[in-house]
């Protein structure tokens, strides 16, 4: 490839004055590509509070001026809610119906991660930015999570370090390094759709519409397994090798005969100190905070969750350590009467409350409400 220009791209954590886009331009940059927006207008709503500046003054040195989306969606409603999101903010900071819009797709939060990419892109065409392209990870492209392939004419670009070939036949861009020029995230563009060209056109005067509600479905946990009609637990360990007790412990199973169609799984690793839960249909944050006597915001902080009110089935939920004021892990040498006399309760309440079919029938590991 003949065209190898050097491009930058900056969030909120790189400068916006004009002296530092200078610098970047006599550096050899001839583009920078800028973070506005990450997730939904009805999620996390974050915009790059220095997008605005930092388009103002890399477009007063000359710099061509591309836009990019942290992608956060868990279903194809969720990514058009997100690519609204991101064009009504692009419109709101004036940029132009040619400017080059990038899907930033590299959290793999939907199981057909592809067709929830492609529906982000083809919502913000129809929306009026008919210049698109999508960004992520060599290995999401080699290991089968994005087709290159499957974008038509649109811009790939993909981030691969240390390697001397990308091994994506159609890439148009390469992130090759995340301290290049400025000492910050750089690439070479191979066709000219980050560095050349000006700016033209006009802003895009279709409307946007209001977000939709949409299914947050997600990616269950790696190593969680979705309970099937015909199941039992013995099966189910047969199947990923391990033990029945080892899986009634390690998803705090009072009675491991009692199994739901739809009910997550964890089926790998042992029991930890750690108290873990799965989400499951119908639960809310607010609901299993309050089931294991935690609090909303504490389960926010503790597992980097955008939004409280966006959860998904499947999704692990760290509850903190042992410390749970409502939650107890039990170690080897417990008996339900010895913790629930520890605990001023009975074992009858939580035999009861556990859905424990046989007292004498508890593992190490597992979580007992109290």
């Amino acid at each position: 490839m003949a065209l190898r220009n050097p491009f930058i791209d900056v969030s909120s954590y790189n400068p916006d004055t004009k002296e530092f886009f200078q610098a970047a331009k006599n550096q050899g940059a001839l583009g920078v590509v800028v973070k506005l927006t990450e997730g939904s207008e009805d999620g996390s709503a974050y915009v790059n509070p220095r997008a605005a500046t930092q388009i103002r003054n890399a477009l007063a040195v000359g710099l061509r001026v591309s836009c990019y989306h942290f992608a956060r969606y868990t279903s194809v409603a969720d990514a058009q809610n997100e690519a609204r999101f991101f064009v009504k903010i692009a419109k709101q900071f004036g940029m132009y119906d040619d400017t080059l819009m990038i899907d930033d797709a590299e959290v793999h939060s939907a199981a057909d991660y592809q067709s929830t990419s492609l529906a982000f892109l083809q919502e913000v065409e129809a929306l009026g930015y008919n210049n698109t392209g999508i960004y992520s990870m060599k290995s999401f492209f080699t290991g089968g999570i994005l087709n290159s392939h499957g974008f038509g004419s649109r811009k790939i670009w993909v981030a691969g370090y240390g390697v001397t070939s990308l091994g994506v036949d159609n890439a148009n861009a390469w992130q090759y390094t995340d301290h290049g020029i400025m000492g910050i995230d750089t690439s070479l563009d191979f066709d000219g759709a980050f560095t050349t060209g000006e700016a033209s056109g006009s802003v895009p005067s279709t409307p946007v519409p209001a977000p939709q509600p949409a299914e947050h479905v997600g990616k269950p946990a790696t190593g969680t397994y979705i309970v099937q009609s015909g199941d039992t637990l013995s099966g189910i360990a047969e199947k990923y090798s391990t033990t029945w007790q080892n899986l009634a412990a390690i998803n705090s199973l009072g009675n491991p005969n009692l199994l739901q169609v739809g009910q997550v799984l964890k089926v790998t690793g042992n029991a930890s100190p750690q108290n873990t839960y799965y989400v499951q249909a119908g639960d809310t944050l607010s609901g299993i905070a309050s089931k294991f006597g935690t609090t909303v915001s504490g389960l926010v902080s503790l597992n980097h969750i955008a939004n409280p009110n966006v959860i998904y089935v499947g999704q692990k939920i760290i509850l903190g350590g042992t410390g749970q004021s409502n939650a107890y892990t039990v170690k080897s040498g417990d008996t339900l009467s010895g913790i629930a006399s520890a605990h001023g309760t009975t074992w009858q309440e939580l035999a009861n409350k556990n859905h424990i079919a046989n007292p004498n029938m508890i593992f190490v590991g597992q979580t007992i409400q109290l």
